[in-house]
């Protein structure tokens, strides 16, 4: 079944999505703050994103701890308005929180590529990560190709071919390989 759900932002709105996912339906959220207005993302197109639980319950966590639990309040707001958060100091902190975690620099549209990539190693289809993330184009969507497990099973064959089972016939081997000296090309 494919859902609408205008309101998706507030607390009744995601945990209504976040079940309706759960249990195998198609979500559509409409209403989202982006670009500086509330409505749908650049492509004008709603879309639904998969979350896991673990995400779920954190963002749950989180909006209990806010004085703003209306229906149509914020997950992330302004902690004194309910407003949506300032755009630079919302970078700020993320920069902050970056830095005080000791990880690589990352900015919130390399949280984008992460996403995909960690979507395509995985295993889901790389059509499903167009849809996810609003690629028009499949061709944007190939880059995440590369971290896709092999649907050869290449490296199964390569272990049953050449691995430790195989490694007692080719001990002699090894050790006589081991005894070379071997010059490297000049």
């Amino acid at each position: 079944m494919q859902v609408l759900v205008t309101g998706g932002g507030g607390f009744i709105g995601s945990h209504l999505v976040h079940r309706l996912v759960r249990d195998g339906h198609r979500v559509r959220v409409v209403d989202n703050f982006t670009r500086g207005r509330f409505g749908t993302p650049k492509s004008d197109h709603g879309r639904s994103i998969p979350m896991p639980d673990r995400l779920a319950a954190e963002l749950d966590r989180h909006f209990q701890r806010s004085p703003f639990q209306d229906d149509n309040d914020l997950v992330f707001c302004h902690p004194e308005t309910g407003n949506v958060l300032d755009s630079s100091k919302l970078r700020k902190r993320f920069v902050a929180a970056v830095n005080q975690a000791r990880v690589e620099e990352i900015t919130f549209h390399k949280l984008r590529h992460t996403f995909g990539t960690q979507m395509a190693a995985a295993g889901a289809p790389l059509r499903a990560i167009q849809e996810w993330m609003g690629h028009a184009d499949a061709k944007t969507t190939e880059i995440y190709a590369h971290y896709a497990p092999d649907p050869t099973g290449g490296a199964a064959f390569a272990e049953r071919a050449f691995g430790a089972e195989r490694g007692q016939r080719g001990a002699g081997v090894s050790a006589a390989l081991s005894g070379l000296d071997v010059e490297p090309p000049g």
